[in-house]
């Protein structure tokens, strides 16, 4: 074991992670052949904590978090490599009946758009029993109780009559309330929430973040948020794992993502935030798209689209994690080797950090292929 295999192992058997990702690769079958579309995707959650993937459509968030309740596509996707622990079980080679208790039992999903993932032609009530009676040893009128103080305590008015209401009746941030009723039915322990806010208006976001606080605060509930929002994630996440183009870029908490970013990505998002733009100056943008994962470049993915990739050494060299001094882990060649100190991402010099015990850059990084981020 390396000295920084033997690091990570050592801290994350000390915070006790709920749930441990290491080296995930997951691969699509289409025309033909099977193209890669994450690349050792690695993340630990504890407890009770809050983590964030962030990255723009493409990035393999939603099929990172798809893979642990096995939920990709059969027939046309595998995953090729890594393990998914969720308190010490194996859930990648877990019996599909094992696996069937595991999925809303133990661990519930809010999905991207409610709309098309309740059944329209059943009553919210119904859908919320049926997960229940599946989970619980509960008799048809126990779950039915279950459904109706669990939409009364995600803040359903009239949960009892509202309860025999179809899907088409409910607004859209009353059917997100919905899905997280149905997804903390059974009080898991992990919930997984796929861009819980898309769609909703900023009164009716704000409600569903605060809920997701106090539900995690009162269950002890462990949240896996998939987002590409950097203000919910401001809001409500501990750590944040960026990932770009399959794979994972940067590993931070989330007060020092903000503040001294670790890799050119993760500032170019920061950038973009309209908050960030003074009134009347044009919003900035990252020019250019995501690469198809069967067009990646040859060297840093992020290159053709970063302001401070290299020619000869960015564009042909593909970059391994790297942990820094301050203990945020990097997926950048220059800032690794010392050629560009992180301050320039953020174009000023970074503030006394109380919490860094060395200078950035004046500690030799570790790097290692495919290491835990």
């Amino acid at each position: 074991m390396t000295t920084v295999e033997a690091d990570i192992s050592n801290r994350s058997s000390t915070q006790g992670d709920l749930l441990s990702i290491r080296d995930l690769n997951v691969e699509f079958y289409s025309r033909g052949a099977w193209t890669r579309v994450v690349t050792d995707a690695s993340l630990d959650l504890r407890t009770g904590g809050s983590l964030a993937l962030v990255g723009e459509s493409g990035s393999g968030k939603t099929v990172t978090s798809l893979s642990i309740l096995q939920l990709l596509p059969q027939g046309n996707s595998r995953v090729s490599r890594g393990t998914i622990a969720f308190e010490d079980r194996e859930l990648l080679t877990l019996p599909a009946r094992q696996m069937q208790r595991v999925r809303g039992g133990e661990i519930g999903m809010i999905f991207q758009e409610p709309m098309t993932s309740l059944n329209p032609v059943f009553t919210i009530g119904d859908q919320i029993a049926e997960t229940v009676r599946r989970h619980r040893k509960m008799s048809r009128k126990e779950a039915w109780a279950r459904a109706v103080e669990v939409l009364d305590l995600v803040g359903i008015s009239a949960a009892a009559r509202r309860a025999r209401d179809y899907p088409h009746s409910f607004s859209g941030g009353m059917r997100q309330r919905a899905m997280i009723a149905m997804a903390i039915s059974c009080e898991p322990k992990l919930l997984i929430a796929d861009e819980p806010t898309t769609a909703l208006d900023v009164t009716v976001q704000a409600g569903i973040l605060k809920l997701l606080r106090q539900l995690q605060t009162d269950l002890d509930m462990a949240v896996l948020l998939v987002t590409h929002d950097l203000g919910v994630v401001a809001d409500f996440c501990d750590d944040v794992t960026v990932m770009y183009a399959g794979e994972p870029v940067e590993r931070s908490d989330v007060n020092r993502l903000f503040q001294h970013p670790a890799h050119p990505y993760t500032s170019a998002l920061l950038r973009s935030l309209p908050q960030r733009t003074a009134l009347g100056d044009e919003l900035v943008t990252i020019p250019g798209m995501v690469p198809q994962p069967d067009q990646l470049p040859p060297g840093c993915r992020f290159a053709p689209r970063c302001d401070f990739a290299l020619a000869g050494m960015c564009d042909t060299t593909h970059p391994e994690l790297a942990v820094l001094p301050t203990r945020q882990v990097t997926r950048c060649l220059r800032i690794a080797d010392g050629s560009l100190d992180p301050a320039s991402l953020t174009g000023t010099a970074s503030p006394s950090d109380a919490e860094s015990t060395a200078p950035r850059n004046t500690a030799p990084v570790t790097t290692q292929k495919g290491l835990e981020a």
